[in-house]
């Protein structure tokens, strides 16, 4: 821990924007601060600038993100919100391997087996594949924030749902454990679910298992109805969440029982780029497990084996692929956290029947010739085990803190970057675009030899809504932005964006405006007609499947739907694909919009029009998005490429948008708190 503890402080000590995915997570936290201090649900809010906008916490995970913000209204805003965040994840990661010890003698292992364990858990090397080593949460890792979250539950629920299969007591603490995993990480609570159906079979006895069986429902019952919020309206609107088809195709599939056994066998999983020390101790705990016979070992070699089978993919699972609920959408690749689970427990067993071997009466005699010889045997021991993974992991945060440093002195010396962003803070508010990765976007890098922030990122984390390359593309519209063509002026309107961050080196059309100009960079302002805009409907479109939208999508953005304002009418999920070219003609003349007010949740503007139009708000796209004419509501459809669309009547109307939570979400919320309460006040009085 105190490994831990140095190794990773400049991780809170050097505050410098994420280029990964914890930029995203940053941004969460920041607006649900917002939503809580203007009183919005802040389990169900708008967050405008990414994306196009998306509702994330409607899908999202979030007791990660609003514990953050409870520690910061809990310490009255004296620790900035993002260091506050920076904090959490640093305890998180530090505590990481108590909580694996607590864990495994929880689960009665021994002591000398439970500290091997810990110590191993926080040092796993895996080549950044999304498992327990520190590669996934680092800032020069991946960014899963919540996952680390999701590390710390899944062996807490573990240790919980064994006792309480083995013993009897600690239902409460069992269910609650897996709701709050629930609410932290899906694909964890996933895991945990068949973890338990796993230990269940390991641990069945014929006179126990009814009783076995029965506390293990009422954990699911409860853990389900306190979770109910989150996932009854996830998986009534899940067809607004996208499944992005540049998602590479191995987070799908995997990558094979092959590759996974020859990663396993080779030392890939837990000790890449070093002596596999760790993967040797797995091996003697499998060994030691099978050769004891005992259902504690046992238990976790059944857990490992079919973990190697679920991270080996689709192709190994085979036929019971089908049986899997929500198959379709699982991200085989993150199994690799159930390998990581039973691994850390088996590499503890491992080494404590090394320890056993060592302190075998005859082993002791042998040693006892010898003057301190148990000792330097101890520390040898434990030299030889940690050595290389802590020497391997020092490396790998020594370049990472080196990065940090220049990374966050390239932006603070950047002073022309800040006078862009000034200027832009003192603008009327609008998009904001600073390139693609795939475009001279990418050159906007502070002159930093390494892959860090870009200057679309760090306006990520400095709260503008921007069209930039998406970090985890909830939204229906979040791949679209890979197609923002910078030369066209139908493309700015189409994106609503406003502002342009190029260097004097790009060429870029005149109709963009210079705002501001400094020697590295050059602010443009362009001209588009706003959020709001009155078009024509050139008819139509239904689809069943996401693809098959998203194809129509981009069609329209490529296409000439944009200079023509002929916008398509989508239909969608629906029961077929289909079109009908019922078109429907745009305001004669062009409407008057005036007084057009933007605010994270809600858009008001005043629109006219002799003959009425389909209108369309150039925002994502979702049912709980409510339009009012004059007070009365309108019904609302999708238009291309997924933006908000109704029709408005003749004349001139004041138009309010407003993001509304989903209705079910408030009285599924009490039901899950009253059944919280409910089994705490149970356990005081029956005592389960």
């Amino acid at each position: 821990m105190l490994f831990n503890a140095v190794a990773l402080w400049p991780e809170v000590a050097i505050p410098t924007a994420n280029v990964n995915d914890d930029a995203e997570h940053a941004v969460f936290i920041a607006r649900a601060d917002d939503a809580l201090a203007k009183g919005e649900n802040v389990i169900d809010h708008w967050l405008p600038t990414i994306d196009l906008g998306f509702p994330e916490f409607f899908y999202y995970q979030h007791v990660p993100h609003l514990a953050v913000v409870a520690l910061g209204r809990l310490t009255f805003g004296v620790i900035d919100l993002f260091v506050m965040f920076n904090l959490v994840r640093w305890l998180l990661l530090v505590t990481f391997p108590l909580t694996v010890f607590w864990a495994m003698r929880h689960m009665s292992f021994g002591d000398t087996a439970a500290a091997i364990g810990a110590g191993a858990a926080s040092l796993l090397s895996a080549d950044h594949r999304y498992g327990f080593e520190y590669d996934s949460y680092v800032w020069r890792g991946l960014g899963l924030y919540t996952q680390i979250w999701a590390m710390h539950l899944s062996f807490i629920g573990l240790a919980f749902v064994h006792r309480l299969l083995t013993q009897g007591p600690g239902l409460v603490r069992t269910a609650l454990t897996f709701a709050i995993l629930g609410l932290s990480h899906l694909i964890y609570a996933y895991m945990m679910a068949i973890s338990t159906a796993v230990l269940l079979l390991v641990n069945a006895r014929r006179a126990t298992l009814r009783v076995q069986v029965v506390r293990l429902a009422i954990v699911a019952v409860a853990t389900l109805l306190i979770t109910a919020y989150m996932w009854v309206p996830f998986l009534a609107q899940i067809e607004y969440l996208s499944t992005s088809p540049y998602l590479q195709p191995e987070k799908f599939t995997s990558y094979g029982a092959p590759t996974v056994l020859g990663w396993f066998v080779s030392g890939e999983l837990f000790d890449h780029g070093r002596l596999p020390i760790f993967t040797l101790l797995l091996g003697v705990g499998v060994v030691a497990s099978v050769v004891r016979r005992r259902r504690l070992g046992l238990s976790v070699v059944a857990l490992l084996v079919v973990w190697l089978w679920f991270y080996s993919g689709r192709s190994a699972i085979g036929p019971f692929f089908a049986l899997l609920p929500l198959h379709d959408g699982l991200l085989f690749h993150r199994f690799i956290g159930g390998v990581d689970v039973a691994g850390i427990i088996l590499v503890g067993i491992g080494g404590g029947a090394a320890w056993d071997l060592l302190t075998h009466p005859r082993a002791a005699r042998l040693l006892d010739r010898v003057p301190a010889s148990r000792i330097a045997a101890a520390v040898a021991g434990i030299g030889i085990v940690l050595l290389p993974a802590s020497s391997e992991r020092w490396t790998y945060y020594g370049y990472q803190t080196t990065w940090l440093q220049q990374t966050h002195a390239a932006i603070a010396a950047d002073n022309d970057l800040q006078t862009i962003l000034s200027t832009l803070r003192r603008s009327p508010p609008g998009r904001v675009y600073a390139g693609l990765a795939s475009n001279w976007g990418r050159t906007l890098d502070f002159g930093l030899p390494f892959n860090s922030v870009h200057v679309y990122q760090l306006l990520t984390a400095e709260g503008f809504a921007t069209v930039a390359p998406p970090f985890g593309g909830q939204s229906l519209n979040s791949d679209l932005q890979f197609d923002f063509d910078d030369q066209r002026a139908s493309q700015y309107d189409l994106y609503d964006v406003r502002y342009v961050i190029a260097s004097p080196a790009v060429s870029l059309p005149q109709f963009l405006v210079r705002r501001a100009v400094t020697p590295r960079y050059i602010l443009y302002e362009a001209a588009p007609s706003g959020y709001a805009e009155a078009v024509s409907l050139s008819g139509t479109e239904s689809f069943r499947t996401q693809g098959a939208l998203f194809a129509a999508m981009r069609a329209f953005v490529n296409g000439p739907g944009p200079e023509t304002r002929a916008y398509a009418r989508f239909d969608f999920p629906a029961p077929a694909d289909g079109h009908a070219a019922a078109a429907v003609p745009a305001c004669p003349g062009g409407a008057t919009i005036a007084n057009e007010i933007v605010q994270p949740a809600r858009l008001s503007v005043d629109i006219g029009c002799a003959s009425g139009s389909p209108v369309i708000l150039k925002i994502t796209y979702h049912p709980d998005w409510v339009v009012t004419v004059d007070g009365a509501v309108v019904p609302t459809f999708m238009a291309s490429p997924s933006y908000i669309g109704f029709m408005l009547p003749a004349g001139r109307h004041h138009v309010i948008a407003e993001y509304q939570s989903t209705p079910i979400k408030a009285p599924l919320l009490a039901l899950g708190a009253l059944t919280a309460i409910g089994l705490i006040g149970g356990r005081r009085r029956v005592g389960f």
